[in-house]
């Protein structure tokens, strides 16, 4: 990641910058904003002074939006200062830091945003799979390693949990990604109907076969057929199918002769298959020849901790589809869905996120313009506190909400400052900006920032 830093005290764009190199960072530098203009080809994250002679920081930042929206911003701001960094923040900076400050909360903001740019990487070559838990980090190295390979995939998961998903994402970033992708759902066909929608039939091959039709096979040539829900495939239809991917041919219902194909197979279940091979409803050759290469999608409630970046991408995806007014979520009604366990997992998610938009929307549409905030009156989510969780698993979590809600509260009482925060949480500097990073808190969000402002 390539840095500019921007400041005109000479002095401290000497010292951070030492600092930031020695981190293993490459930095450039510029004395005001009009210099910073002219740096900015390559550049991915600006750390600018708000108070500087001619072009100042906010209109800095502007002028950063307008040309390089790719760009990320934190800004550095004297005490006095604070109402413009608030005004950054709603501008799109990712953060502020109150002068004086130490060099290592420098870096670790720093830090915070190369991680965030990496994910956003990660997230768009793997289309709407979203989540950066340890998790889902397994599932993108699973999803990684099926990219690089030929051989047929399992994706195995809960409903909900974006196996189709995962599917995309693999032909997406595979050599294939130019040819089709063929989604099959068999579990909704019927049986009879199965050879002839996969292999096609030939006119005249039964009756009412009126014309000659194509089948998927035949349709993913050159790319990638998704068999979804094969658990529910027939079991006498089983072998023609093993035969079709040990011989890369298929045979057309009436066909004189078998067609070839070359198509990538990836299968996908929401059942055990396994105990289906163990008992005789599933054949097991059919199960090695699908099972090569394995996916495992996990429930939501194995990694709740994604809830609120999957919460803020849905409500992103929802804002872009409507030209009304943008839907917002509150931090009661975050921590709430946090303890749910969600059985439907990010489907179910979704769309309790759309029908609480829906009613916020109705209820809140005669006030005046801004977001549209949703309340908890507006969910339909278990309070604090309830649940099906199990009593472990719950109170892990309602530890980690307190845990989260009380640091918060600290870096806003002393205007960011960390180690003012740590002293009267009565920790070490260094534990806390760690429980800063495991949480993933923000410093500042824009209504945090208010109310620091405020209370001096």
């Amino acid at each position: 990641m390539k840095i500019l830093l921007v400041d005109d005290d000479p002095k401290l764009v000497t010292s951070l910058s030492r600092v930031l190199r020695e981190a293993g960072l490459d930095v450039d530098t510029a004395t005001d904003g009009a210099g910073a203009l002219d740096k900015l080809d390559g550049i991915d994250l600006v750390v600018t002074d708000v108070r500087m002679p001619g072009m100042d920081g906010l209109e800095l930042m502007h002028r950063i939006r307008e040309e390089r929206p790719r760009t990320e911003v934190i800004v550095m701001t004297a005490f006095g200062t604070i109402p413009h960094a608030i005004e950054a923040m709603r501008a799109g900076a990712r953060a502020y830091l109150t002068k004086p400050f130490d060099s290592e909360e420098l870096v670790m903001h720093v830090r915070e945003v190369q991680k965030l740019m990496s994910l956003w990487e990660t997230a768009a070559g793997r289309g709407q799979l979203m989540g950066s838990s340890a998790r889902m980090q397994a599932v993108y190295q699973d999803i990684d390693v099926a990219t690089a390979s030929t051989a047929a995939v399992l994706i195995t998961g809960k409903t909900g949990t974006g196996k189709e998903l995962a599917a995309r994402a693999i032909h997406s970033l595979s050599s294939r990604r130019n040819g089709p992708f063929i989604a099959v759902n068999l579990g909704a066909m019927p049986k009879d109907l199965v050879e002839g929608e996969l292999f096609g039939h030939e006119k005249g091959a039964f009756t009412g076969a009126g014309t000659k039709q194509k089948g998927r096979f035949v349709l993913a040539n050159g790319g990638t057929i998704l068999l979804d829900e094969i658990d529910s495939f027939p079991l006498n239809f089983q072998p023609k199918l093993l035969r079709a991917i040990e011989e890369s041919a298929v045979w057309p219902l009436g066909a004189q002769s078998a067609q070839k194909v070359n198509v990538r197979i990836i299968a996908a279940t929401n059942a055990n298959i396994e105990e289906l091979v163990q008992s005789k409803d599933f054949r097991d050759d059919l199960y090695f020849r699908l099972n090569v290469l394995r996916v495992n999608m996990p429930p939501l409630c194995e990694h709740a901790e994604d809830i609120p970046q999957i919460v803020g991408a849905l409500l992103k995806r929802m804002n872009s589809k409507t030209t009304g007014r943008p839907v917002e979520i509150s931090r009661d009604v975050l921590s709430r869905m946090i303890l749910q366990s969600w059985p439907g997992n990010v489907r179910e998610l979704s769309n309790v996120l759309e029908r609480a938009a829906a009613r916020a929307t109705a209820m809140l549409s005669s006030e005046p313009n801004g977001p549209i905030l949703i309340g908890t009156e507006h969910m339909d989510v278990a309070p604090l506190g309830s649940g099906d969780l199990p009593f472990k698993d719950a109170k892990i979590r309602v530890a980690d909400d307190w845990a989260k809600t009380t640091i918060q509260s600290a870096l806003i009482r002393f205007g960011d400052n960390a180690t003012h925060a740590a002293k009267a949480l009565k920790m070490s500097r260094t534990a806390l900006l760690r429980l800063i990073n495991r949480y993933g808190i923000q410093r500042h969000s824009t209504e945090d920032a208010a109310q620091s402002d405020d209370s001096n």
